[in-house]
C-alpha cells in the first residue's frame, strides 16, 4: 500500500513539475525585455517595454492611442484577432502585453517577418537555413538535415532582438543565446532559427 502511494505521488508530481516548465503566459513582473510568447494552439502573447519618463506622457492617452489601433485592425480584419491584455507603467516604462489569434496577425500589426514553418516545410527549401544548429541537449554542433529529422519538429525564425518563449522544447538552434529548454534570447545582428517540439 505505501509503495501505491509513493507511487501515486511521485506520479502527481512529476505532472505538476511538467506543467511549470511550459509558459502559459507572460509574466510582467519578471518582464524586462520585449518578449515573444508563441503558443501551442499558434496564438500569440507578446510583451512590449517602452521609456515612459517623460513628465508630459500620459498614461491614458497611451492607452487610448493602443486600443484605438487595435480596433482599427480589429475591424480591418473582421474579427477579434488582437487583445489587450495589460498595460502597466512602472519606474519610467510602460509594459504593454498583447495577444494575437495567430502569427500572420503579429507579423500584420508590427509589420514584421517572423516565420514558423513545419519540419516538412523546412526541408523543402522554400526558406534558406544554417548548415548547421547548436544541439541544446549535448551543445554540440549538428548538420540541418539531421536537425530536422523529426517531423513532428517545427521552426521558428525570428529576426528581432526578443525573449522568446515557447509551448515546446527547444531542440536546436543558431543565433541567439539560450536561457533554458523553453526560451531564448534572439539576436540583434541575425536571424535566430530555433527548431523545438511543440
Amino acid at each position: 500500500m505505501q509503495k501505491l502511494v509513493l507511487s501515486v505521488t511521485l506520479v502527481l508530481c512529476l505532472i505538476m513539475l511538467a506543467g511549470c516548465s511550459k509558459n502559459d503566459e507572460i509574466d510582467s513582473k519578471k518582464t524586462s525585455n520585449n518578449t515573444f510568447l508563441l503558443k501551442e494552439d499558434g496564438s500569440i502573447e507578446a510583451a512590449t517595454i517602452e521609456d515612459f519618463d517623460k513628465t508630459y506622457y500620459d498614461s491614458a492617452e497611451l492607452d487610448a492611442y493602443v486600443t484605438e489601433k487595435i480596433n482599427k485592425y480589429n475591424t480591418d480584419k473582421g474579427s477579434e484577432a488582437i487583445t489587450k491584455k495589460s498595460l502597466e507603467i512602472n519606474e519610467g516604462k510602460a509594459l504593454l502585453i498583447l495577444t494575437y489569434a495567430s502569427l500572420e496577425d503579429y507579423n500584420s500589426f508590427h509589420k514584421k517577418d517572423t516565420v514558423l514553418l513545419s519540419a516538412a516545410q523546412a526541408k523543402s527549401g522554400s526558406v534558406e537555413l544554417p548548415q548547421s544548429f547548436t544541439a541544446v541537449k549535448k551543445g554540440k554542433t549538428t548538420a540541418t538535415a539531421a536537425a530536422l529529422e523529426n517531423n513532428k519538429y517545427k521552426v521558428l525564425i525570428v529576426k528581432e532582438k526578443l525573449d522568446v518563449l515557447l509551448q515546446g522544447t527547444i531542440k536546436y538552434y543558431t543565433g541567439g543565446t539560450l536561457k533554458d529548454k523553453h526560451e531564448i534570447q534572439t539576436s540583434d545582428e541575425e536571424s535566430t532559427v530555433i527548431i523545438f517540439k511543440p
